[in-house]
């Protein structure tokens, strides 16, 4: 292709067309013409007279089909977003990939390491972009913290680094959804403590050891339903912090569904030099789901509230001094940025797809820490 000659958009498919499609997924794409055009949607309820689908996206030619199949054979499909139950991730994006497009996975990758395996070796083996949607990397707070991290270091060495989601949800949702069934790969571990997983390992890498909890804390549902989770993991000495620093490093992560708090509280991170307490979440998914959703272009989308601005506590002379830190602005459009520009420049090395894998195997040990009620090593 010459250097002058744009490449053209991608063409999307997307199965499903419940929350995660339409909040996290089709905005994005939408947002991006010159890298994808909105092509398919997999609604499997759909009929002549009635689709979701067909009613939000028809007027632009979106194309609405019920089974995967006609996704698979379609030779104009080249990348399909798989937005469905934990369960299926696995079967639909080997089935998915075998047929030679590319693919963006709604978090978790699949619900075993053995199956994030396979599938990475299979993308590889064809030099296809196999991309799980870890958008929280571009949450506001997140970025504010690898601000305050990586350029202007101001924790000193890390002692104490606590990560949480938690929500005010006394009740399940009912209406049989997937999330609160108790089936392996289901429950607040998978769902929410993926991106907490996620987020720790960009920052710090792989733990020495991890323990946890798992539990029911509302004893509605199933009995192994899980709706909320503590999990440990220890880095030694050396390991995050300066090669000469004797601190070692503490991180927990939690989720809880009893959590009677407005803002809840995000980060709290306790360094040598500082410490860092954030209340309330990235505003990006609220804004989407505004009726109607916010644009993605708008010059508020991903701005959170002034008064949600993390406070940031120091040490100067003795004496103890607390300010407010200036939240950096969300970007979930960076990420299918990112994704686009894999395919269309053919580099699918550009997105790390393995650390997607090492998220499921530290659901694995956290799993297995709570089971065995053991400290587990991690190698």
């Amino acid at each position: 292709m010459s250097a002058n000659v744009s490449p053209r958009a991608i063409r999307t498919a997307v199965l499903g067309i419940g929350m995660s499609a339409r909040v996290f997924h089709i905005p994005f794409i939408l947002s991006l013409p010159s890298l994808f055009t909105l092509h398919t949607v997999w609604e499997r309820s759909a009929t002549t007279e009635h689709s979701v689908a067909r009613d939000l996206y028809g007027a632009t030619g979106v194309k609405v089909v019920t089974t995967l199949e006609d996704i698979l054979v379609d030779p104009d499909v080249d990348l399909v977003v798989v937005s469905t139950p934990n369960s299926t991730h696995y079967p639909y994006t080997k089935a998915i990939l075998s047929r030679g497009k590319h693919v963006v996975v709604e978090k978790p990758l699949v619900t075993s390491s053995e199956q994030a395996t396979d599938l990475i070796e299979l993308a590889n083996s064809q030099s296809l972009v196999l991309a799980t949607y870890q958008n929280r990397r571009w949450d506001s707070d997140f970025l504010t913290l690898r601000r305050l991290l990586e350029v202007e270091r101001v924790f000193g060495d890390i002692a104490e680094f606590e990560s949480r989601y938690d929500r005010w949800r006394p009740s399940l949702k009912g209406g049989g959804t997937w999330k609160e069934e108790a089936e392996w790969g289901h429950g607040v571990v998978f769902d929410l403590g993926s991106h907490l997983i996620d987020q720790v390992l960009t920052l710090f890498g792989k733990p020495k050891s991890v323990s946890a909890h798992i539990w029911n804390s509302r004893a509605q549902g199933p009995e192994k339903f899980d709706d909320a989770f503590v999990a440990h993991f220890t880095y030694p000495p050396g390991s995050f912090q300066r090669e000469n620093s004797a601190i070692p490093l503490m991180v927990t992560i939690r989720s809880a569904s009893l959590s009677l708090l407005e803002p809840q509280l995000r980060f709290a991170v306790k360094g040598t030099k500082a410490t860092w307490v954030k209340f309330g979440g990235d505003t990006q998914e609220d804004q989407l789901k505004l009726n109607p959703p916010m644009s993605t272009a708008h010059a508020d989308f991903g701005v959170e509230p002034k008064e949600n601005e993390g406070l940031l506590t120091t040490e100067q002379g003795g004496s103890i001094h607390t300010h407010t830190v200036p939240t950096a602005k969300g970007d979930y459009l960076h990420w299918y940025r990112n994704v686009g520009q894999a395919i269309q420049e053919k580099s699918p090395s550009k997105l790390i797809v393995k650390q997607a894998k090492e998220v499921i195997t530290m659901i694995e040990l956290i799993y297995r820490s709570h089971q065995e009620r053991t400290v587990i090593n991690v190698v």
